[in-house]
């Protein structure tokens, strides 16, 4: 590869939601980011990686920290090269890694296998709605937009859990399915409370009731729980995936390309879990449209669209930072032919922090 790196950037962003996103672990009013872009003297790349406090092990700090110390040392280098250096540095890749990294590997996927067809990755509707009427507007617009999996959030209060997610069945249509998030909010005998509760007529699984390190609970919910469970917050790597398929305690794993750290790391994990029998789905909702480009290529690369993708982060923020922006057709997330290109000067209103390295030009 004859490209040299001459120019490397990091930006600090807060992107304004449209309204505020519950999650048990936090409500977010914004998306807190960090976006790298890499300049060569042909070709260019981006990665991005959005905080959600609580979540991940790292945090905005520890990722700003990771750019700073090695974004200036990739000037001079070829992509596959100054990949290999940060690899060698950081044996396993992670949140903190993940806008670096995915920049490099942007670089060398528009050079070696650019996309020359458009790619349609069906993806899940948010019912985001606290109240029973908020609820029932968001789920009657979702399914009007044919949208067939609903994703709703629980581990707030098991009865009231329960009634939200029995008044959301009987607005289901046929086809239509819901996914249940609880986000570690339950203890173990919460968890009991709520799959006992639990009518699984239309509900496609139960994602993360418990906590990451409650493995023996988890492989003990399984037995009794009416609908498929699924890990998310517990796997953060191969490690992990491998404890799920050694001890079957759950049939669902989801993968972002955040938790990952590389394209290339998440497509073989991918790989690895559906030749272990288990159910896959990639996304993540909370992101800007620059890392749910990056997974809805990565979710078509692995055929990974079978099941409805989470990458729905770019509907929840008031801005777009690609061009051609990302579309929507019905659950249909739509990539366009060819790579897009980041709107810097859109993206520099956002900015509040800012830091170059080398010959590359500021957005502001």
């Amino acid at each position: 590869m004859s490209s040299i790196i001459k120019g490397v950037a990091a930006y600090r962003t807060r992107l304004p939601l449209r309204r505020p996103y519950h999650l048990s672990l936090i409500t977010l009013n914004a998306f807190d980011s960090i976006i790298v872009r890499i300049e060569t003297d042909g070709e260019g790349g981006f990665g991005e990686t959005t905080d959600v406090p609580g979540y991940f092990t790292e945090n905005l700090e520890d990722a700003w920290e990771f750019v700073c110390l090695h974004g200036p040392e990739l000037l001079g280098k070829n992509p596959e090269e100054a990949l290999g250096g940060v690899i060698a540095k950081e044996k396993k890749l992670s949140f903190a890694a993940t806008p670096l990294v995915t920049a490099l590997e942007s670089i060398i996927d528009s050079i070696t296998n650019p996309p020359t067809d458009s790619v349609s990755v069906p993806i899940l509707g948010v019912v985001q709605g606290e109240t029973l009427e908020e609820i029932e507007s968001d789920a009657r617009r979702l399914l009007e937009e044919g949208y067939h999996t609903l994703k709703f959030k629980v581990g707030f209060s098991v009865k009231e859990d329960l009634g939200r997610v029995c008044h959301l069945q009987t607005l289901l249509k046929p086809g239509v399915q819901i996914r249940l998030d609880a986000n570690q909010a339950y203890s173990y005998s919460q968890a009991i409370q709520f799959v006992e509760g639990l009518d699984p007529t239309g509900i496609e699984l139960l994602e993360q009731p418990l906590g990451t390190d409650a493995w023996d609970e988890m492989s003990r919910l399984i037995k009794i729980c009416p609908v498929p469970l699924m890990l998310d917050e517990a796997i953060t790597g191969e490690e992990e995936l491998d404890r799920t398929i050694e001890t079957g305690c759950a049939g669902v794993v989801k993968f972002k390309l955040m938790k990952c750290g590389s394209f290339r790391y998440l497509e073989n994990l991918i790989k690895k879990a559906a030749n272990a029998g288990l159910k896959v789905v990639l996304g993540n909702g909370v992101a800007t449209d620059i890392g749910c480009f990056h997974e809805a290529q990565v979710a078509h690369r692995t055929g990974l669209t079978v099941h409805a993708g989470e990458m729905n982060g770019f509907l929840k923020g008031i801005a777009q930072f690609l061009e051609p922006p990302l579309r929507m057709e019905g659950e249909n997330l739509i990539l366009p032919a060819g790579l897009p290109a980041v709107r810097w000067e859109t993206l520099s209103q956002y900015i509040v922090e800012e830091l170059n390295w080398g010959d590359i030009q500021s957005p502001r």
